[in-house]
């Protein structure tokens, strides 16, 4: 019996044996397959996540594309700056780390926790800007108290700046960061993003922002980036450069212009006639764009909001046109055989009609011919015309040279102006059009508004024949160069243009621009000087011209707002950018001959 029960429990003991003995391979097989597992099947998995609980992904800028004028002349670039960032997965204790930064930065709390609370929500996993452009007083504070200051960082950057400041800005725009409610229109772009905000930046960011590269900074337990000694970034993806854009800007003409309209407001523009390319536009007063590129002071934002309206482009703003228009009334007059070839017409110091007087600039009585009637600029010619004409006429003839209609330019925020009409005034005021409606528009008054861009447009037609370009500004961009627009052309009878030309070319020789006349160069152009509220103030002065009169090279618009008289107010400043474009050099008296921005590079020779 006892030897029986000595073998049952040797049975026993080798059973419990081969049990454990199951288990331990087992348990080691289990072991070998989680470890084949980890560092086979997911090596790159985990191997990701323990260089990305050593590394901190961070952005590279992608330097933006440079603007250039025709000659090669930097309009706006890039230089180095310095960012603070956050790293919205390292965020903690937000109110706390908000009391810290309001003071480094300057700034209010709720605004550096609003910064704070946003980069958090964002969810990137790049770094998020809060600072654009920090100065080392920033940097220094920032350093004294980074211990406390989780999740921050400064890291180097890329910022804007534009050399010719407010001589450039109405044309070029600016850059600044991008808001709520473009992040939901773009979302491709992310929180902290820099993009243009109006002008060549605006229109065309796409091609200028290039493309953020990433790199990889080892970093310690803290998460805090190690020193440069010990750990140099890893680019992992390279950041590729926006493309550089060349304008038909020539920015000698440009800084004249803005230099001799100097205080008043209003606008210059200037366009090679037979190609549409803008050489220079203008428009006062302005605004310097290198203050968004960086925190804005109490000051900047004062002068940007000042009552002058800075921001505002005269330059793509209607206005009525005043008797610059004429032109568009004789050639529908011409047109609807209102008047012949050979017509003339008695001049006085006015036209009465429905018990109105309808006024001239002058009392003086004449017998005029055409050419003689626009010489003078005659109101009673014009008002003659009108009472045989309906506003669709005169309509017809001001759209068909631009008026009504964009101009074709790359910028932002061009109003149409307005050419009325019956329907229009039906529409809109809910009144029928009276004769008096039309002989008010026969001299540039009434419902018009015509933008000095439209007006230089215009002119260029005039000069042109009837062959009237679009006006455009890119050139090129990159490699590409970038053909002009194809102009719009009207069969206009040779013997209207020319009595057209003849008229424009006398105002000048000895008319009511007879003071604008430069002895080198033929001009053809027309004054105007257009009545606007507020009642009582100074009319809007206007002069648009082409030149050389036959086979022009220029057509330029001035304009200055409540200026007074055109052949005093715009004339003169239409005469010096003529000659600034002929090469023909005067001393004006009281009239820069170097903008305050930075110094023009030397130009390459301009191209044919």
């Amino acid at each position: 019996m006892s030897h029986v029960m000595h073998r049952s429990d040797g049975d026993e003991a080798a059973f419990k044996a081969v049990v454990l003995s199951s288990v331990v391979l087992m348990a080691l097989a289990l072991i070998v397959l989680r470890l084949g597992w980890l560092q086979i099947i997911n090596e790159k998995h985990y191997k990701g996540q323990a260089v990305e609980n050593s590394t901190r992904v961070t952005f590279l800028r992608a330097p933006r594309g440079s603007i250039y004028d025709r000659h090669g002349n930097l309009l706006a670039t890039n230089k180095q700056s310095l960012s603070m960032i956050a790293i919205p997965n390292q965020l903690d204790h937000m109110e706390d780390l908000a009391t810290r930064l309001c003071k480094i930065l300057a700034l209010e709390y709720p605004e550096v926790l609003n910064r704070l609370m946003k980069a958090k929500a964002s969810g990137s996993v790049l770094p998020v800007v809060i600072e654009h452009d920090v100065d080392m007083e920033i940097v220094s504070r920032f350093y004294e108290q980074k211990i406390f200051l989780e999740g921050i960082d400064i890291l180097p950057d890329i910022s804007r700046t534009y050399p010719y400041a407010d001589a450039t800005a109405h044309v070029l725009g600016y850059c600044r960061e991008i808001t709520q409610s473009q992040l939901k229109d773009r979302p491709e772009r992310k929180m902290g993003d820099v993009v243009g905000q109006a002008g060549i930046e605006k229109i065309y960011d796409d091609q200028l922002r290039g493309v953020d590269g990433e790199q990889r900074v080892r970093v310690n337990a803290s998460g805090h980036a190690l020193s440069p000694e010990t750990s140099k970034p890893v680019v992992t993806k390279k950041a590729k450069p926006g493309l550089p854009i060349v304008t038909s800007i020539d920015v000698d003409l440009q800084r004249h212009a803005f230099n001799i309209l100097a205080e008043k407001s209003g606008a210059l523009v200037g366009c090679d006639p037979r190609s549409g390319e803008v050489l220079f536009l203008v428009s006062r007063p302005s605004f310097d764009p290198n203050v968004f590129t960086r925190r804005m002071t109490k000051e900047d934002r004062r002068v940007l909001n000042s009552p002058s309206h800075p921001l505002h482009n005269r330059a793509l703003s209607g206005f009525p046109p005043g008797s610059i228009w004429k032109p568009v009334t004789l050639l529908a007059a011409l047109d609807k055989k209102v008047v012949k070839p050979d017509t003339k017409l008695h001049v006085s110091g006015g036209l009465s009609l429905g018990g109105f007087t309808f006024h001239d600039w002058t009392g003086k009585a004449a017998v005029y011919n055409l050419v003689q009637c626009m010489q003078w600029s005659r109101d009673t010619a014009f008002y003659q015309m009108a009472l045989g004409l309906e506003p669709e006429d005169i309509k017809l003839w001001g759209n068909r040279f631009g008026a009504g209609r964009p101009t074709g330019l790359e910028l932002p925020n061009e109003r149409s102006g307005l050419v009325p009409d019956s329907e229009w005034k039906m529409r809109r005021l809910h009144e029928k059009w009276y004769r008096g409606n039309t002989i008010h528009m026969s001299i540039g008054q009434t419902f018009l508004q015509v933008t000095p861009a439209q007006a230089a447009r215009m002119y260029a037609g005039y000069g042109m024949g009837g062959r009237v370009p679009f006006l455009h500004l890119v050139i090129k961009i990159a490699d590409r160069q970038i053909p002009a627009p194809r102009p719009e052309v009207w069969k206009v009878n040779p013997v209207y243009m020319k009595i057209l030309h003849d008229g424009l070319k006398a105002v000048v020789e000895a008319g009511t621009a007879g003071r604008s006349r430069i002895p080198e160069v033929t001009m053809a152009g027309k004054t105007g000087s257009a009545e606007a509220p507020p009642k009582g103030s100074k009319t809007h002065g206007w002069f648009a011209c082409y030149s050389p009169a036959e086979n022009p090279e220029i057509a330029c618009c001035g304009f200055v707002e409540h200026g007074g008289h055109g052949g005093t107010a715009a004339a003169p400043l239409v005469k010096q950018m003529v000659e600034q474009f002929n090469g023909i050099k005067r001393s004006t008296p009281g009239v820069k001959t170097e903008s305050n921005a930075k110094p023009k590079p030397k130009a390459k020779k301009k191209p044919e």
